[in-house]
């Protein structure tokens, strides 16, 4: 039987193709799942196998978790067509059909909730109850446990495939054999329709960085370029520890290495660009700061330009003067940290 859930479990998998990427899950909404499958009972229940319907409602907290209650219910499963004893009372072949039913609530976890096609797993617990003609009726609380895909046509509407299990619990003992006894092992196929109700708006995401709108801190980030979870792109920031003289703007040869750093840096990662940043101490006024800032980053730009052969469009140079301390202007150690030029590099090839 293990080896037939299993089975049932890879076919749900085999049979999905991944959709256009369009975020279709939503938080805070509720789901209605209408399906039809067959039910694939163990030998020791004395059933065979049988058409059974489906209806599940759940409510998914976040895009990736939610809660569902799944009721399961097969009228008149057939009996498995031999002789049975129970009691006084010898059963046909064709005798002893039951009503199953069977319910479970259980935690679920979609997985890609980016994409229009949704894996997703469940675990939980329920009950079994078998009404027999053959036997005494059946009944048990039980685990269960299930995998599937959601396919979505639009906000509301997804096509549902499922494979599932039920393992009852309670042993039942039968006369056919002496002390035999057993559980209702009742995995279940099942295919039909999701429907979708409320819920936050569906992701927007005009730059295509797989962050949604609300959730996205850099909206307009350039085509292809990888982001974090916040949706800004991944920058690699190189502190250059060069020093100039005073009021001067020129790159001492004993710190072309320092440049190197950058210069590496982009020719190891081809699709990066980087900006030269220069900023200054809070002496002096904020329009000289400001000018002698952006001529230290053009001397570095400059640099990479002459002795590197770096394209020039993939090197920016900006002047902040004092208008981004990272230490206190207060103390002279705090001011000789302010005085500093960065190369913050960022592109579609930087890792995260």
């Amino acid at each position: 039987m293990k080896v037939k859930f299993a089975l049932l479990a890879l076919l749900v998998i085999v049979l999905g193709a991944p959709g256009p990427a369009n975020a279709q899950m939503k938080e805070d909404s509720f789901h209605l799942s209408l399906l039809g499958g067959l039910i694939l009972p163990n030998n020791q229940s004395r059933l065979d196998n049988g058409p059974v319907g489906l209806v599940g409602l759940g409510y998914n907290f976040t895009r990736n978790w939610g809660l569902e209650i799944m009721g399961t219910f097969g009228p008149n499963v057939d009996n498995d067509g031999r002789a049975h004893l129970y009691g006084t009372r010898r059963w046909r072949g064709d005798e002893g059909d039951a009503d199953v039913s069977m319910g479970r609530i259980s935690a679920v976890y979609h997985f890609d909730t980016d994409s229009n096609f949704v894996p997703y797993a469940s675990l939980g617990v329920g009950g079994q109850w078998v009404k027999r003609q053959a036997y005494a009726d059946y009944n048990s609380a039980a685990a269960a446990a299930a995998v599937g895909f959601k396919y979505f046509f639009n906000e509301t509407v997804a096509l549902r495939v499922e494979a599932s299990d039920t393992y009852g619990f309670k042993k039942r003992h039968f006369d056919t054999v002496p002390n035999e006894s057993g559980r209702l092992n009742a995995p279940v196929i099942a295919a039909g329709l999701t429907f979708q109700f409320g819920g936050a708006p569906a992701c927007v995401d005009p730059d295509n960085d797989g962050v949604c709108d609300p959730y996205d801190k850099c909206p307009g980030t350039p085509a292809g370029y990888k982001v974090d979870a916040n949706g800004c792109p991944i920058t690699v920031t190189i502190n250059l520890l060069i020093n100039f003289d005073f009021d001067k703007a020129v790159v001492k040869p004993e710190y072309y290495s320092e440049v190197q750093k950058v210069a590496d840096f982009l020719n190891s990662h081809p699709l990066s660009t980087t900006v030269v940043e220069g900023h200054t101490d809070s002496r002096g006024s904020d329009v000289y700061n400001e000018r002698l800032s952006q001529r230290r980053a053009d001397a570095v730009r400059k640099a990479l330009l002459d002795r590197f052969n770096i394209d020039p469009g993939r090197i920016q140079a900006i002047g902040y003067g004092e208008s981004r301390p990272i230490a206190d202007n207060a103390t002279a150690d705090g001011r000789a940290e302010n005085r500093r030029v960065v190369g913050v590099i960022s592109g579609q090839d930087i890792d995260k």
